[in-house]
């Protein structure tokens, strides 16, 4: 095949302009995410604006495909390692102001000590290239992030939410046909389609013009016939309608596949070169020169000749000064898969005899990769091993996990070393927000017989550690209790210490206080003793619950407070944990603007130490995101809500920041039960709080709907599956849910046919009795909160309700005194939708006697609805006749009006408006009167010929 000639981007003049507007044409910077199907010409846009680029500083970084090479950030090495050869005091000036900056550079990262913060390395990056914005406009590409690794996913989320350093152009480019529903870009890319500072351009098939141009260059010209045929086959892929047009020129376009039109082009090598290149496609897309030259095994002069040869093929192409790169990962892939399985297995042998003999020759991930690919399983595990702890040390759990995993993977069935390994993979998911998979790993070695005594006590304490994280229902006084009859005398005292830590933890959850307090006492002991300052704030979180258990919140809060300001050590979980509990006990003592800075100080602290993902981290923005609803301030409540969407975030993490939301999108009627429903429900087993949150929302829209049906249905769904994922008999989340029902059905008992009335009564009796049982004789749950105690008044004051509804002989003072009781209490608890909600109740009962109180309660309501923006409650108040009419009616008489003009009885017209039957009657009576009426149907007409109905 003749040297195919480099030729110019065609038929994209549109999509190059596009980008490069959304980029910054005058260097302002700007990002961009640029899509495609492999072939479709991403790299060759790339290429023009690179060309087009004029003064912009240019750095390019990519992704490689190579199963098990995810070195954390491995693009932005790429970037700084190609900038620090270039201009080294350039990078050192940038070290200097952001020594975070460390890891990515190889010249520096060799001596640096200690493993990387990844929210300081984030946040150099961020700042590094801030820095070169201000020198001079750059142009940042990161390729083929659909095979990005964890960590440079999260840094471009960084970026690309905060838009881009000013004068920074960024563009990533994905190849959207490898972008399935599970693969690990999609959640990202689902992210950063929703930011509004980010430009998404997605590359479709080439016009017919467009690859007729394309097929008619780089030779001699083709019959009309056959260039018809080239463009028909073509589709619109630029590189395929290139390979097919050079391959029919050679006389080898008779194939039907790219792969095969890709190995016609290698063919066309002579055999030395064609062995050159298959040594490269194993080593991977790109082929450091150093590593090429020693497994290739020929003579330089060879080697010289080989590669040029394809070079001018186009097979490769040159990669700086350290190597080449295939022109294409298509025609990596193609030669990769020609090889016989002989060949790769020889080949990739041989470069791992290179990387042992001289590790400077790649990574740690390269040669567990070619270890394992040559059938080396023991250099592999090894390998794989320390490229987990170089990942660790990178702040990269999720890649460290995914190298962990890999070596247990390789363990001998009798691998002793697998204890060791397993806890390590084990705090490497749980870094990773993923403690589900944490346990998982914990009882897949517990389920074996290779533990010992003391090593199964670690595995049993570090399952009960993750379990406490997750809903998984382990039952960790059992399990915690095993570890402790584990442990002898010469146990490490670490050991003793993380279980009591853990059986402590264990004793508060089941509610035995009393001797979780002595158990969390002796290991503190020996926390202090032995200066285990991790285990000592670990003990510090739980000793503060403990007390404000007991009723003393002070001393949670002095012993956390204490917790935190003495650390000393770079964050980790148990800091989190502290400082998450100390805001916790804050929210629950209604102090919102301490818990609301305490919960963000926490997932600060995360995000700096590249633990947003884990559960302390995640959850603190979604408890940050539910105190600011609950203390009214709705709009900061959606602002962090949806500033976690760009955060990186696991999905099960971004399920419950969402599920926080939920409440305010709900009550403004912004939101369906449906689609509550359709985005938590899968997250419903990791998390009870997603379920207790958006269900509770949702249950509200359907019971706001008029609903009732399948609100009662959910309402037992998410008891039923609450009470089994927790384990107890009744749960909290009863008495609100209860009270809640309890108001809708009063409303509908209004007007309910008679045949109805009865069904719902004694369902309503039933949820009476259910919330009365919650915290009743025998309940195995904490006393309540305020809140609790707040929900239990609300859910009696609307079975009072219920009864008025109904009919039923209840005395009006009564049902007063409960809603301004319920009313109190919401009050008392600072929270304004619930007190709106409430004073709504006290407005309509007090209406119903007419009390002139009623119209200045519903106004106080109104004000509060218009303050938080509730739509639908402020579309209640305005259902509620508190002022007396203009026409010398009463509220109260114009609504029995408005009743006898539906033909309502006066019973029915009781039941509707919560007064008796001889109530109804006399204001009947009233309006006859006024109206000088004799009957109902001529005060009705008389009423309407006056406008009094709305005409």
């Amino acid at each position: 095949m003749p040297p195919r000639p480099v030729i110019e981007l065609v038929g994209r003049d549109e999509e190059v302009e596009r980008v490069r507007a959304a980029l910054g044409t005058d260097g302002e910077g700007g990002a961009v995410l640029l899509g495609g199907d492999a072939g479709i010409g991403k790299t060759a846009l790339v290429g023009r604006l690179v060309s087009l680029a004029g003064d912009r500083r240019v750095l390019v970084g990519h992704c490689v495909g190579e199963v098990g090479t995810s070195l954390p950030y491995l693009p932005f090495v790429e970037v700084f390692a190609g900038l620090d050869a270039r201009e080294r005091d350039v990078v050192d000036d940038l070290v200097e102001v952001h020594p975070g900056l460390v890891p990515l550079v190889p010249r520096l990262a060799a001596g640096a000590r200690g493993d990387a913060v990844r929210a300081d390395l984030v946040e150099a990056v961020h700042g590094a290239l801030s820095d070169l914005g201000r020198r001079g406009p750059v142009l940042l590409v990161v390729e083929d992030v659909h095979w990005a690794d964890e960590s440079t996913r999260e840094l471009l989320t960084l970026l690309f939410t905060r838009g881009g350093p000013e004068g920074v152009g960024l563009l990533a480019t994905y190849r959207s046909d490898d972008v399935h529903r599970r693969h690990p870009l999609s959640a990202a890319l689902a992210v950063w389609s929703r930011l509004p500072g980010l430009t998404r351009v997605d590359l479709g098939p080439l016009p017919d013009a467009a690859v007729r141009r394309i097929v008619g260059r780089g030779g001699e010209a083709l019959a009309p016939r056959v260039v018809d045929d080239l463009v028909r086959r073509a589709e619109g892929n630029a590189f395929f309608a290139e390979e097919l047009a050079a391959a029919t020129r050679s006389g080898t376009g008779d194939a039907e596949d790219l792969q095969r039109l890709l190995l016609t082009r290698v063919d066309q090598l002579d055999d030395a070169a064609q062995g050159v290149v298959r040594v490269g496609a194993v080593i991977g897309r790109r082929v450091p020169h150093v590593l090429l030259e020693r497994v290739a095994g020929v003579d330089p002069g060879v080697l010289r000749a080989s590669l040029r040869a394809a070079v001018e093929h186009h097979v490769l192409e040159p990669w700086g000064d350290r190597g080449y790169e295939f022109r294409h990962a298509l025609l990596a892939e193609a030669v990769l898969d020609d090889l016989l399985p002989h060949e790769r297995l020889q080949l990739h042998r041989a470069c791992a005899e290179a990387l042992v003999e001289d590790p400077s020759l790649g990574t740690e991930a390269d040669l567990a990769r070619h270890a394992l690919a040559s059938g080396d399983r023991e250099l592999a595990l090894t390998a794989a091993v320390r490229a987990g702890d170089s990942a660790r040390r990178m702040g990269g759990p999720a890649e460290a996990l995914a190298h962990y995993e890999s070596a247990l993977a390789l363990l001998p069935p009798d691998g002793a070393e697998g204890h060791d390994l397993t806890l390590r993979a084990a705090s490497a998911a749980n870094a990773a927000g993923r403690p589900m998979r944490a346990g998982a790993l914990l009882r897949a070695r517990l389920g074996t017989d290779l533990p010992t005594p003391l090593e199964r006590a670690a595995l049993l304490a570090a399952l009960a550690f993750a379990a406490r994280m997750t809903e998984e229902r382990v039952d960790r006084l059992a399990v915690t209790a095993e570890a402790l009859d584990l442990l002898d005398d010469d146990a490490p005292v670490g050991l003793r210490v993380s279980v009591l830590t853990r059986r402590a933890e264990a004793l508060m959850d089941a509610g035995a206080t009393a001797e979780a307090v002595e158990v969390a006492d002796e290991a503190m002991a020996l926390a202090v003793e032995h200066d285990l300052w991790v285990d000592r704030t670990d003990l510090s979180s739980i000793l503060a619950r403990l007390s404000e258990v007991a009723g003393d919140p002070g001393e949670s809060i002095r012993r956390l407070e204490g917790a935190v300001a003495e650390w000393r050590d770079v964050p980790d979980l148990a800091l989190l944990r502290a400082m998450h509990v100390l805001a916790g006990v804050h929210y629950r003592q209604g102090e919102y603007d301490k818990a609301l800075a305490g919960f963000e100080r926490t997932w600060a602290e995360a995000r700096r130490v590249g633990l947003g993902s884990s559960v302390w981290g995640s959850d603190a923005r979604a408890f940050a995101v539910t105190t600011a609803y609950e203390m009214g301030d709705w709009d900061l409540a959606l602002r962090l809500a949806d500033e976690a969407a760009g955060a990186g975030l696991p999905s099960s993490a971004l399920a419950g920041i969402d599920a926080a939301a939920a409440y305010v999108r709900a009550a403004r009627g912004v939101v369906s039960a449906d689609e509550l429903l359709g985005a938590s429900r899968p997250w419903w087993g990791e998390d009870g709080r997603i379920a207790v949150q958006a269900g509770s929302a949702a249950f509200e829209v359907l019971g706001r709907d008029g609903d009732l049906d399948a609100m009662l249905a959910l309402h037992d769904e998410l008891v039923a599956f609450l009470r089994e994922l927790w384990g107890f008999e009744r749960v909290a989340a009863e008495v609100r849910l209860a009270a809640v029902a309890l108001g809708h059905l009063a409303t509908a008992l209004r007007s309910a046919p008679a045949a109805r009335r009865a069904a719902l009564l004694e369902r309503a009796a039933s949820l009476r009795d259910a919330a009365a049982a919650v915290w009743g004789p025998g309940s195995a749950l904490p006393a309540p909160t305020l809140e609790g105690r707040a929900w239990e008044q609300r859910a009696r004051a609307e079975w009072l309700r219920v009864r008025w509804a109904c009919g039923e002989d209840v005395a009006l003072d009564d049902l007063v005194d409960a809603w301004r009781r319920t009313v109190s209490m919401f009050e008392e608890r600072a929270e304004p939708y619930e007190l709106a909600r409430s004073l709504l109740r006290l407005a309509e009962v007090l209406a119903a006697p007419g009390d002139p109180e009623a119209a200045a309660v519903a106004d106080r309501a109104r004000s509060l609805a218009r303050g938080l923006g509730a739509r639908p409650l402020l579309d209640a108040l305005d259902r509620v006749a508190t002022r007396p009419a203009a026409t010398g009616l009463t509220a109260r008489e114009s609504e029995v009006l408005a009743l006898l003009a539906e033909g309502r009885s006066n019973g029915e017209i009781g039941r509707a408006l919560f007064i008796s039957t001889k109530t109804a009657s006399v204001h009947v009576s009233n309006i006859l009167a006024k109206l000088g009426a004799s009957s109902r149907g001529e005060a009705v007409a008389l009423a309407r010929a006056e406008g009094l109905l709305g005409g």
